[in-house]
């Protein structure tokens, strides 16, 4: 192979791996896919946002940030339908900032509203009635 084509391929490698690494940094990444501001409930001196990423194979996750006092209730993170007729459990937040993997079968379009609760640790799975914050998501655009 000659010099001038040794150095195209070369160059050409070095280009394609300077491209990918300022893009992506080299690793694929989340899209943002909706947030919502979430707004203190009656009774309740708090606020937070959540937000719904994709990774890039199609899995979705809810990423909850919470600035509330610190409470002895475990705090349960919900979907509502916006009439609030239904509910879907995502999990437990530990501390102020959880990630909840979202069921496939989950319908955004139904289950827009994102909760968090203050749940009694009495073994019952139903929402307590006690919100603490609640906001409904936008698709980011």
């Amino acid at each position: 192979m000659s010099i001038a084509a040794a150095a195209g391929v070369v160059g050409l490698l070095g280009g394609i791996a300077i491209g990918v690494a300022t893009t992506t940094g080299g690793v694929p990444r989340e899209q943002i896919v909706a947030e919502a501001a979430l707004d203190a409930l009656p009774g309740w001196t708090a606020s937070g946002s959540a937000r719904v990423e994709q990774t890039p194979d199609g899995r979705r996750v809810v990423v909850v940030d919470l600035d509330a006092p610190a409470d002895t209730s475990l705090r349960e993170v919900w979907l509502l339908k916006a009439d609030a007729s239904g509910l879907v459990s995502i999990g437990f937040l530990d501390g102020s900032t959880g990630r909840f993997a979202l069921p496939a079968s989950v319908d955004l379009a139904q289950y827009p509203l994102v909760d968090v609760s203050a749940e009694p640790a009495d073994g019952d799975p139903a929402h307590s009635g006690d919100s603490i914050v609640r906001g409904e998501l936008h698709p980011d655009t």
